[in-house]
């Protein structure tokens, strides 16, 4: 039987967590709080705050965790801060410690605090935000990181970028690199290739620095023989949805670009499945959960050479400078042109994915709360 009173609660903060709109971190958090419960750790109890349109895109969590779901349905970004201060600082009270897996520590604090940062884009890139969110966490991820007991970094790139940018002493960081299961063998009502034929595959929200606009300028730069060739754009409509429809009409390959928007796990694994590559021009990335995915399903990758890329897709990508648009032509050209290509990649993904295995993660973050209790 175990013994209650030396129980330890530990709060998870997934309350900046707005399903379908915070990109990779959502999978990675996720993916990693579901694993915890895969764990028989008896002297651990985990509290999730969360947004009511986290549980419902989520259900399953109720069964796995004690819940607590902010009072405003739909906050915008001021309630939401306003509301961790307040609503959710009452009952962490009682907690021995808080994990914020936003990047962010609330002002009020009232445990020990673990933070994830999974980049330092705003301080580094602060082009790609608005002027009120480049202001706001250019001021808070520096005292966020200052205040926590222990920093988690999903890459070692967002680790040395901590180091660099912010002087954060190598000690207080912990890398916990994403690592989940190659999904099951499933099926979908619509299978992806109707329609598609041949087709590069891009997973991503349209945000300036993901630049899907590389991959549009690179159709017509292909070679005749695979001028049938697509690319698919998968996730919800971003803020260079509607330039990348005009760019794809002003280049003449509009019938060769499709969004998708979002799709089900499901429909995405099949689409992994049946692409000549995936293709991830981004100029910044803390880790690159595409590049697990691919990997987990024997799907080539074309990669830029920018942020934890080659950090994680290894021998499993062809690497190419950000922006070169011929050398992102020449690199789908071979991966669609060369089948031995295609399966050396495969390949070398299958070996890199040792480096991922999703118990490594599990068990590393469990370390990190164990360490962050003494």
């Amino acid at each position: 039987m175990t013994n209650k009173s030396r129980v330890a609660t530990i709060g998870i903060n997934l309350t900046w967590l707005d399903p379908g709109v915070v990109g990779g971190s959502e999978e990675y958090s996720i993916r990693l709080i579901r694993s915890l419960t895969d764990r028989d750790d008896s002297d651990l109890r985990f509290v999730l705050y969360c947004r009511q349109a986290t549980i419902e895109r989520y259900p399953d969590l109720v069964d796995r965790f004690a819940v607590e779901t902010m009072p405003v349905r739909q906050p915008g970004k001021l309630a939401r801060v306003a509301m961790e201060n307040t609503w959710m600082a009452g009952p962490s009270r009682s907690h021995a410690l808080m994990h914020h897996m936003g990047g962010v520590v609330p002002w009020i604090r009232t445990r020990p605090d673990i933070v994830t940062v999974y980049d330092l884009q705003p301080l580094e890139q602060p082009e790609n935000f608005g002027l009120v969110k480049r202001k706001w966490l250019g001021a808070s991820v520096p005292a966020s990181v200052r205040a926590a007991r222990l920093i988690v970094s999903p890459s070692h790139f967002t680790r040395d970028r901590l180091i660099a940018t912010l002087g954060v002493p190598p000690e207080k960081i912990r890398v916990v690199p994403f690592g989940f299961d190659p999904p099951d063998v499933i099926d979908v009502d619509e299978p992806p290739e109707i329609g598609l034929g041949r087709y590069v595959l891009y997973p991503a929200i349209t945000y300036g620095h993901k630049r899907h606009r590389d991959l549009v300028a690179a159709l017509p730069l292909l070679p005749d023989g695979c001028r049938d060739l697509k690319m698919v754009f998968t996730g919800r409509p971003g803020p260079e949805t509607l330039s990348l429809r005009r760019q794809a009409q002003d280049l003449g390959v509009a019938d060769r670009v499709v969004f998708t928007g979002r799709v089900s796990e499901a429909y995405l694994t099949q689409l992994y499945r049946k692409a000549i590559a995936l293709a991830f021009p981004s100029s910044y990335e803390g880790f690159g959960n595409p590049c697990i995915e691919a990997m987990n399903v024997g799907c080539p990758i074309v990669a830029s050479d920018a942020g934890s890329l080659p950090e994680v897709a290894g021998a499993a990508a062809i690497r190419v400078p950000v922006g070169d648009i011929d050398q992102w032509a020449k690199a789908v050209t071979k991966l669609a042109s060369s089948e031995q290509e295609r399966q050396r990649l495969i390949a070398n993904g299958y070996r890199q994915l040792g480096s991922f295995a999703p118990g490594r993660a599990t068990d590393r973050l469990l370390e990190v709360y164990r360490e962050a209790l003494g």
